[in-house]
């Protein structure tokens, strides 16, 4: 007697787990409802490579239609995400609030502390730092930034076509002495 429908999905779920990285890189377009000339072009690879790779997972599975197939994969998927456990709103190890650690001598035993004990630490990159000055000029970095970069670019190609002719004027000179 053949699978039903519901059968056939079920086969499906059971081996989605075992599928490779690229099979399923391939269902997730497949579960979108993509066409494989579709799912080609955005993995940048050939038309047939999408074909085999579901035909793969297709034969896996009993060779379910393609919409089974995407039916089951977004059920996988929804699987999934309700699988994984979502943070809770409140840290087990923080209490809410701050308590106060009993003060004592220095060599007291360290069973006093507890992990809820919260620092705050504020870490600010070096270049970040007042210490460092601008490192771009303020011709350049200021409102008329990109016409003073432009004019810049453009003088240093400028300087770099004079240099270049120059060169070229000395070339011709020393073939002219020989």
């Amino acid at each position: 007697m053949p699978d039903t429908p519901r059968g056939q999905g079920a086969d499906i779920l059971e081996i989605l787990p075992g599928l490779t990285v690229k099979q399923h890189e391939v269902l997730r377009f497949v579960a979108e409802n993509r066409t494989s000339k579709e799912i080609a072009w955005e993995l940048g690879i050939s038309e047939s490579a999408v074909n085999q790779r579901i035909e793969g997972v297709r034969l896996r599975s009993g060779s379910p239609p393609r919409a089974e197939l995407a039916r089951a994969y977004r059920q996988y998927q929804q699987d999934l995400e309700a699988a994984c456990n979502p943070l809770p709103d409140k840290i087990p190890q923080v209490p809410l609030q701050p308590h106060e650690l009993p003060t004592g001598v220095q060599d007291e035993r360290a069973g006093q502390l507890a992990l809820g004990d919260a620092m705050t630490y504020t870490v600010t990159a070096p270049w970040q730092r007042e210490q460092f000055g601008n490192v771009v000029p303020e011709v350049l970095d200021g409102a008329n930034a990109g016409l003073s970069r432009s004019a810049a670019m453009f003088a240093i190609a400028g300087g770099m076509l004079l240099v270049a002719m120059v060169g070229l004027g000395v070339i011709r000179a020393l073939a002219d002495l020989v």
